[in-house]
């Protein structure tokens, strides 16, 4: 394992990053086209969206090993005193991050306290606007990071649109779990119709997933570390733990949009995330050995 160089911190740093940038897209979709209506998803969107990505980037900056080497993608000494290195992924990655970090801390801040002026609406919208792009970005940062190097496994087309796809399955699947676990901590009887909904369009998008990840296998068979990833190597793993429990089963249970018990809800939620994080821990671990 010596030849390990992003191990699972930076792992987790993908993992959350994408959680974080599913969640703040949700949460702004159904504000600007649900309004009232979807009220509960963005204000628990909003909330988790900032979360993931500060834990992230804390993980981030201790990889690193000297943490103030993170600043110094950011800022640099003598003129100019901004460092914008549009030549490195990573300098723009870091960018995207902390843009992101600010921003959905300040979507945060209007959902859940308001605001007291009358022109307050549309500064949440301009705000939600650029918090769609920033999250997209995001989203595709995680993926464009591994896919801009030579390692065969990573320098797949497919990878980045896989990782914005997982990003929004992961961020719906959080929000999914927080309300329906809400619900079994108050021990509320009643069943919540939004989580149904949820569920049902998670499915169409678990759905496009699972098409894009078997794109992306078939894309890097040629490589031996893919073919180890599949088969002996993290066959299990992948198989099972991602596509059956993390992609398959989630997708089953929505299809309906049936409303069910809130504790299957937590379980069914909980799997989409875990699949999450082990899709990114196999592909970035597994194309390195």
């Amino acid at each position: 394992m010596e030849h390990i160089i992003w191990g699972i911190p930076v792992a987790f740093d993908l993992f959350l990053a994408g959680l974080g940038a599913g969640a703040l897209f949700l949460a702004i979709a159904a504000d600007l086209f649900g309004g009232r209506r979807y009220e509960k998803i963005t204000r628990t969107g909003a909330l988790i969206a900032p979360l993931p990505v500060i834990v992230g980037v804390f993980l981030l900056v201790i990889d690193l090993g000297r943490p103030l080497r993170f600043w110094e993608f950011l800022l640099r000494r003598g003129p100019g005193f901004i460092m914008v290195n549009l030549g490195s992924v990573m300098s723009i990655g870091v960018w995207l991050l902390t843009i992101f970090v600010i921003l959905s801390l300040v979507y945060a801040g209007l959902v859940l306290f308001g605001w007291p002026f009358a022109w307050g609406k549309k500064v949440k919208r301009g705000v939600a606007m650029i918090g769609l792009v920033v999250s997209l970005l995001v989203a595709a940062y995680t993926g464009v990071l591994l896919a801009a190097t030579a390692n065969p496994v990573w320098n797949n087309l497919f990878l980045p649109a896989v990782f914005v796809v997982s990003a929004l399955a992961t961020g719906i699947a959080a929000v999914i779990f927080v309300i329906a676990f809400g619900r079994v901590y108050r021990t509320k009887k009643d069943l919540d119709p939004t989580i149904s909904e949820l569920e049902k369009v998670n499915s169409r998008v678990l759905g496009l997933l699972l098409v894009m990840v078997a794109v992306f296998m078939v894309l890097g068979l040629a490589s031996p570390q893919m073919r180890m990833i599949l088969g002996s190597g993290y066959g299990l793993l992948w198989w099972v733990g991602i596509i059956g429990l993390g992609l398959v089963v989630p997708l089953v249970f929505g299809i309906k949009g049936k409303v069910r018990k809130p504790q299957t809800s937590v379980v069914v939620a909980a799997l989409v995330i875990l699949g999450s994080f082990f899709l990114r821990y196999v592909i970035l671990i597994g194309g390195q050995i």
